[in-house]
């Protein structure tokens, strides 16, 4: 072959490479355009954009009178599209000194020019998706909303408002652990924002976003964006003013006897409603926290509160009255290789049931419970079966623990189980669970359930309405109930909660005193202290309990340690509900004042403005000083003598009248007491022999 036709054969091939290669090329470009076109245009979507969940706002909580609890506040994060087509060089530049102006003057991180060159930077670099400010409440975005530029809005001002919602409790610390916290990455759900998660949550929404330069992503106008749906509100039924005495009462107990925990809870006894409920933990600084909810959640030995359980047993089988007597041993005695004592050493060797239960006698109780239980356990355990205490009730704040009551049948029983439960050992009981049983007792043997939700609601309407629930329609027959309320009435007229009587309402309840367990064994160092009753007792509306755990400063008794919250709750409840008041008694004849003697010209003023018939009955003219007396129509003056050198009479003049009397006279007034004048130490109508010389005088009520 000649050189010629070898360079043309070269020619050739290369040729046919190359229209082989373009051929190939324009297949690819065929297939992607026809075959391929929805794979790569999903991918390409996939990566440019993007459907993004809408947070929705979280529905509120509030207290029974409507004040918030938690809220979510709506928070904004806020951006600019720099290159919006309506804003041209020329507006833009000039209102960017204004609006770095106000940018400064609210934002304080930046100066006005580091603003403006900020801005001017991103509008030369066309960036759509500016960062200005995270995190900013609605007030500052309303104002933002008028600004240079940002008040043409959205589309023609390219101010962008990304709206996210953050919890608040407007409150602080107030009863923080009640409504709780949900935490979904750790997946926590705590208190009433726990159990209720899924309708105070409502439904998400979502928004497409689209992939912009600098790698932010935009929201994109689409008729397919749904839109969230807000959560629905819980309405309970804590009232303010009661929770934040119950909380200070309870950190003031736990400060002053140096105790780790503590909670406090208010019921109204006919309804269940939970007025307050307090849970505080005592930091070494003696700071308190609500780090756990144990009124709910710590179950334990109740110790002598558990004793109504025991004695409404032994009246309800009749196997003992009240007057019936026991003998204790002066306080000590064993149950097979275990002691028993008395927190206090009896001073008898007998007593009735009525004084073993007011006075809170271990052994008194035990020994009545042993003799006629022992060889019939369940028939006394069925009575604490009867009143749910081996269940766990449905609570509005929910728990993952349960209650235990020790049967025949547990491998743990022995011959020392049922004394030592007849006073609160051996079993885990909640604080909620032992105040529903005294809340049956005051409310006439009806159970109800406790409950802190009253209505949920959606935009102001109620969706649910939560009424009271009764647990158990009788708990005892009403001649044990009358017997019941008569011992824990002794208990504070006569027994360990004496400190409680003498208010200006009646309480009744019971003190508890119980050791902790410690490392599987009782510590008899390490108390719980605890009181449980209602009030008033003669017309029970609340039923309270307060339990103190470790008190640590040598006082532990339920009576010292936890009556003291109890009265401070009552009281606060008692003086702001003016239905629990006594009526005043209506006289017939309202009884006359009683009038101090003194000047018969400021005695008749008072009397005239007060309508009383008052007359001057001796002396010729009527003298500047007079003496009262009176009866049921009137209030009659009676000249008194004042001769200036003579000693006058002061007695039943009030002090300021008395001491113008004498100091007028040249004498030293010495005073005591207050009221009005009962003695005074120079005799009335002696001659005045030394006028700078002293007087005593003494005043009483």
């Amino acid at each position: 072959m000649n050189l010629k036709k070898a360079i043309l054969l070269r020619s050739w091939i290369a040729f046919l490479m190359i229209f082989a290669l373009g051929i190939r090329i324009i297949w690819q470009i065929v297939d992607l355009q026809f075959n391929q076109k929805e794979k790569y245009m999903s991918i390409s979507m996939e990566q440019s954009t993007k459907w993004r969940v809408i947070q929705a706002s979280r529905g509120n909580i509030y207290a029974d009178d409507g004040s918030l609890l938690a809220t979510s506040i709506p928070r904004y994060e806020l951006r600019m599209d720099t290159r919006v087509e309506t804003v041209t060089n020329e507006f833009f530049n000039a209102n960017i000194d204004s609006l770095s102006w106000y940018f400064a003057s609210v934002f304080t991180d930046k100066t006005a020019s580091e603003w403006r060159n900020y801005l001017v930077a991103a509008r030369s670099r066309g960036d759509r998706y500016l960062l200005l400010k995270r995190d900013v409440d609605y007030h500052i975005v309303k104002q933002m909303e008028n600004w240079p530029i940002f008040k043409l809005g959205k589309y023609k001002g390219g101010f962008i408002k990304i709206e996210n919602f953050k919890r608040e409790i407007p409150f602080g610390t107030l009863a923080a652990r009640s409504i709780g916290y949900v935490n979904r990455e750790a997946n926590v759900k705590i208190g009433l924002e726990g159990t209720y998660d899924s309708l105070l949550s409502g439904a998400m929404g979502k928004r497409l976003e689209r992939r912009v330069k600098g790698g932010v992503w935009r929201p994109v106008d689409n008729s397919e964006e749904m839109a969230s749906r807000n959560g629905l509100d819980l309405y309970t039924t804590l009232d303010i003013n009661i929770q934040d005495v119950a909380e200070n009462a309870l950190k003031q107990s736990l400060i002053n006897n140096n105790a780790d925990h503590g909670c406090a809870i208010l019921m109204e006894v006919k309804t269940g409603a939970i007025k307050a409920i307090a849970n505080l933990k005592r930091l070494p600084d003696n700071t308190c926290i609500e780090a756990e909810n144990y009124a709910v959640n710590e179950f334990s030995d109740p110790g002598s509160t558990f004793k109504l359980v025991s004695a409404m047993a032994l009246l309800e089988d009749k196997y003992m009255k009240l007057t019936d007597s026991v003998d204790i041993e002066w306080g000590r005695t064993t149950f097979g290789p275990l002691p028993m004592v008395d927190a206090h050493e009896s001073p008898y060797k007998h007593a009735t049931l009525q004084y073993i239960f007011e006075h809170s006698s271990n052994v008194g109780i035990a020994k009545s419970i042993n003799k006629y239980y022992k060889d019939k356990p369940e028939q006394f355990l069925k009575y604490a079966y009867n009143l749910g205490l081996n269940s766990s009730f449905s609570f509005d704040i929910r728990t993952t623990r349960h209650p235990r009551i020790r049967n025949s049948k547990d491998r743990a029983w022995s011959g020392t189980s049922l004394p030592f439960m007849s006073i609160g050992y051996e079993m885990e009981l909640s604080s909620l669970q032992i105040l529903s049983i005294y809340n049956a007792i005051a409310n006439n043997g009806v159970m109800v359930k406790p409950y802190l939700v009253k209505e949920i609601k959606e935009f102001g309407k109620t969706v649910k309405a939560c009424s009271t629930e009764i647990i158990n329609p009788k708990v005892c027959s009403d001649a044990t109930l009358k017997q019941l309320r008569l011992l824990l009435e002794g208990v504070v007229e006569r027994g360990t909660a004496t400190n409680l009587k003498g208010l200006a309402y009646k309480v009744a309840g019971k003190t508890g005193t119980a050791q902790i367990i410690s490392n599987g064994r009782y510590d008899k160092s390490s108390h719980k202290a605890s009181f449980v009753g209602y009030f008033p007792a003669d017309n029970p509306q609340y039923t309270c309990i307060v339990v103190v755990n470790a008190p640590a400063n040598g006082v532990y008794y339920g009576g010292s340690v936890a009556g003291p919250v109890f009265k401070e709750i009552a009281d606060k409840v008692y003086s702001t509900n003016i239905h629990l008041h006594k009526p005043l008694k209506k006289v017939d004849k309202p009884a006359m004042p009683k009038v101090k003697n003194g000047s018969r010209e400021d005695i008749k003023y008072v009397l005239n403005h007060l309508s009383i018939s008052s007359h001057f009955i001796t002396g010729e003219a009527e003298s500047e000083w007079v003496k009262t007396s009176g009866d049921v129509s009137s209030i009659d003056l009676k000249e008194l003598q004042t001769d200036v050198n003579l000693v006058p009479d002061v007695r039943g003049m009030g002090l300021r009248d008395a001491i113008y009397l004498l100091e007028n006279r040249g004498l030293k007034v010495i005073v005591e007491g207050y009221g009005s004048v009962q003695y005074q130490s120079l005799p009335p109508g002696t001659a005045i022999r030394n006028r700078s010389g002293n007087i005593y005088i003494k005043l009483s009520p």
